[in-house]
């Protein structure tokens, strides 16, 4: 081997279009940017996506669903799950002590295996529970201590229905005490006077 035998692998350097070198090439006189307009300059200032005034595709294409800022913090643990657990206390550092759950969660709910097979008496804390797995938790002998976010989020909702509840008391009061109100009707004079105006 010789430092003038050394050459790139095959295909890892291709060599640049050479643009503009007559009309044999192919690319000649105008380079394969057509005549005029935008895209014959050298900065066209065209968006990703426009399609020449036409309606675009990413509008064309109907919207759906959305996208949750606390799913790549959430997980969900199975009752049948809560058995690797070791402590009698299930908590967010007991889960992660077995390896059900990560660093990064920060809220987990407990729901109903498929096949419930869990008959441990454990004392769940901190943790969102759905209804039925409540109800076997609380069979095996065990119980529950309500999550902070869970009671914040109640007190949430009712806060805002109390609210809602508040203002449509006010509106019903306001139409009762001055009942409905048509806009007055213009005097067809007035209306005259001022088209002659115009």
């Amino acid at each position: 081997m010789r430092l003038d035998t050394l050459k790139p692998a095959a295909g890892s350097h291709r060599r640049s279009v050479r643009v503009g070198r007559g009309i044999g090439s192919g690319l000649g006189k105008t380079c394969g940017r057509g005549v005029k307009g935008s895209g014959a300059r050298k900065s066209p200032n065209v968006r990703p996506g426009f399609e020449g005034g036409q309606m675009p595709l990413k509008i064309r294409l109907p919207k759906f669903g959305f996208w949750s800022p606390k799913k790549a913090v959430t997980a969900e643990v199975t009752l049948n799950d809560l058995n690797k657990v070791n402590s009698d206390v299930v908590d967010m550092q007991a889960l992660l002590d077995a390896g059900l759950i990560t660093k990064k969660v920060k809220y987990v709910k407990v729901v109903l295996s498929r096949v419930p097979n869990f008959t441990k008496k454990v004392e769940v804390k901190g943790l969102g529970v759905t209804r039925g797995a409540q109800a076997a938790i609380e069979a095996a002998g065990g119980s529950i201590v309500e999550a902070t976010f869970i009671s914040q989020a109640r007190q949430r909702r009712e806060l805002s229905k109390s609210r809602r509840a508040a203002k449509d008391k006010m509106l019903q009061d306001k139409l009762a005490a001055t009942g409905i109100v048509k806009p007055a009707k213009k005097d067809k004079s007035a209306k005259a006077e001022k088209a002659s105006k115009k």
